[in-house]
């Protein structure tokens, strides 16, 4: 009997460790994923994905993007090399090998990589203020780019308080003198006093927010300068064209109708001068700040650069809040881009840094170009991911993108075929980029 009995407890035991060490084995089985890199890549990157008892056949392992089915190429127990998907999109990387899942990180998918082909247009790097054709002509510090009816370039020359047209590669002048002041009249003697920026109209009027003469100017078709808001002192006050005030107007747009919007930097607040001669507060509080929302209930820091879409949104870039921002003709303010924090950060908009964004505009499809002014860049914002078309490091450097070096980059403009047109501050040129 006692035999019996110590045969049955043997048993027992026995089975308990058994039970004990299945249950250890199907711990340690566990799948896992533990990094991946790279960790945001366009559609068809190879991605290296870490893990535990992945399987080593292959095709055991159901790789999935966000829900997409993604192509295994290599795979051992630790490690799986996979394609991401064409119908990918970004979100969680799932694995499942037999009845085991594992789920892991965000993957962000990136716009594919295009080339893009940086030169110059006009101007030689010296500061000056030469008429003439290409590299002979001058520039200092242009602040300004914008794109008229017939194709010119417009281009505000900060430095020499002068309104410039390039005609293919011809540098001429349209209006000011190579003195700050303040005076309106024929082309040729008006003053103006660290303009800005510039906006054409179809009728071939130019429109130039006048920085430091905290006004809105026109350059009429026939060459006369008149001014069209704004006191000449810097304050806030929204009403009639001849009384109402700005703080350091810093860019200008106008839509079908002849109505202007205004960047008013200083009074963070994005102004309408509507033709029938009123000033009125589109939104911001004045408060330097940021919060999204509607109208007045918005808030902005320094707005530098405005574009108006063919649906009348405006879009801003932010500077100081280091966003990019779009406010409906209702008046709703939101937040395209930028997670607030300056840096340099391709990749998901909302999560993407700049430093300074300054001057903005957009192409045909409604994608967003930007004048980044620190990281010397200029960037893209298409499909809700952000990206570097071209610059590297402050300097100068023509040819492709990836290479290309600009100082100071503060405005963009882009023409009917495409083509980008940067103001390049530092460098006292006007640059081209196109797609290779």
């Amino acid at each position: 009997m006692k035999n019996i009995v110590y045969t049955l407890l043997l048993l027992m035991a026995l089975l308990g460790v058994s039970c004990d060490k299945n249950d250890e084995t199907s711990a340690v089985k566990a799948l896992s994923i533990t990094s991946v890199w790279p960790g945001s890549a366009p559609a068809g990157t190879i991605v290296i994905i870490n893990g535990k008892h992945f399987s080593g056949i292959r095709e055991e392992n159901q790789v999935k993007f966000n829900g997409a089915a993604a192509v295994v190429i290599e795979a051992n127990a630790s490690q799986l090399q996979v394609v991401t998907p064409a119908n990918g999109t970004t979100g969680v990387i799932s694995i499942a090998v037999g009845q085991q899942q594992a789920t892991g990180p965000v993957f962000n998918y990136t716009l594919p990589p295009v080339e893009y082909i940086v030169s110059t247009l006009a101007g030689n790097g010296t500061g000056g203020s030469v008429e003439g054709s290409g590299t002979a002509a001058q520039f200092k510090n242009p602040e300004g780019v914008a794109v008229d009816a017939q194709g010119n370039i417009i281009v505000v020359d900060r430095g020499n308080n002068r309104i410039r047209k390039i005609s293919g590669t011809n540098v001429s002048a349209i209006a000011g003198v190579d003195a700050g002041g303040f005076k309106d009249g024929a082309a040729a003697t008006a003053l103006f006093k660290l303009p800005w920026r510039s906006v054409a109209d179809a009728a071939g009027n130019i429109y130039v927010a006048d920085r430091d003469n905290h006004r809105i100017r026109k350059i009429a078709a026939d060459g006369t300068v008149s001014t069209v808001a704004g006191t000449g002192t810097a304050g806030f006050a929204d009403g009639p064209v001849a009384t109402a005030k700005f703080n350091q107007p810093l860019d200008v747009v106008v839509d079908p109708a002849g109505n202007l919007y205004v960047a008013d930097n200083l009074n963070h607040r994005i102004r309408k001068i509507s033709i029938d001669g009123t000033v009125s507060t589109i939104a911001g509080d004045g408060t330097a700040a940021f919060a999204d929302g509607t109208g007045t209930a918005a808030r902005f820091k320094n707005p530098s650069g405005l574009e108006i879409d063919k649906d009348g949104n405006l879009w801003i870039a932010d500077r100081l809040n280091y966003r990019i921002r779009k406010i409906t003709p209702a008046g709703v303010v939101t937040t395209i881009a930028g997670d607030g924090t300056t840096g340099y950060i391709d990749g998901v908009a909302n999560a993407a840094r700049f430093a300074d964004p300054y001057g903005i505009t957009l192409d045909k499809d409604g994608n967003i170009v930007i004048a980044d002014l620190s990281n010397n860049k200029i960037r893209l914002i298409a499909g809700g991911q952000v990206s570097t078309i071209a610059g590297t490091s402050s300097g100068f450097s023509d040819g492709p993108g990836s290479a290309a070096q600009f100082n100071q980059p503060t405005d963009v403009c882009m023409d009917a075929a495409g083509n980008i047109y940067v103001a390049d501050l530092g460098n006292h040129r006007i640059r081209k980029i196109v797609k290779k």
